[in-house]
């Protein structure tokens, strides 16, 4: 499995549940995303994390594709940001957040992006699977294509009490 596939398969599902979350409980959300904003150690904190989950994924994947991939090293490069701007300017991320809860429709709109991405992101994360293509796993693919390993290439064992000779 591709770096991209095993992000994808973690970060697609995630983003389902949140956007359902949103989806069904917008005023809630926006209740929990106002005390979050007020409280300088959750922000700062979320951005420690947010800034680590950032680099892991851009150390594992960092590939600028003409495909589906590239939303996974978007999504790395915006932790990393997100994550900065949380540690060095927790103000102004308190600003645009109260910005964006003030508005009415947030969570339906948040709702959609995050569904939306989520899906997509499963689909590509999980598409081998639906299409019925078996998992490779390392070990067992660069076991099965050398042919030392194979039972055949095995040499004999001696016999107990024998010597070798030379």
């Amino acid at each position: 499995m591709t770096p991209a596939a095993y992000i994808a398969r973690i970060l697609g599902p995630v983003l389902v549940i949140v956007g359902l979350g949103l989806l069904l409980e917008g005023e809630t959300f926006r209740a929990m995303a106002g005390e979050f904003l007020r409280s300088a150690a959750l922000v700062y904190f979320s951005g420690v994390a947010t800034l680590a989950l950032g680099l892991a994924i851009l150390n594992v994947h960092h590939h600028w594709t003409r495909d589906w991939r590239s939303v996974i090293t978007m999504f790395g490069w915006l932790a990393v940001i997100g994550g900065i701007l949380r540690i060095l300017a927790p103000n102004f991320v308190r600003e645009i957040g109260e910005s964006f809860i003030a508005h009415r429709r947030w969570p339906v709109m948040g709702a959609i992006i995050t569904l939306g991405l989520g899906a997509f992101l499963s689909v590509m994360g999980y598409q081998d699977i639906w299409q019925g293509k078996r998992r490779v796993h390392h070990r067992t693919s660069a076991v099965k294509s050398s042919g030392a390993a194979s039972s055949s290439a095995k040499r004999p064992r001696r016999k107990s009490g024998t010597t070798r000779s030379g």
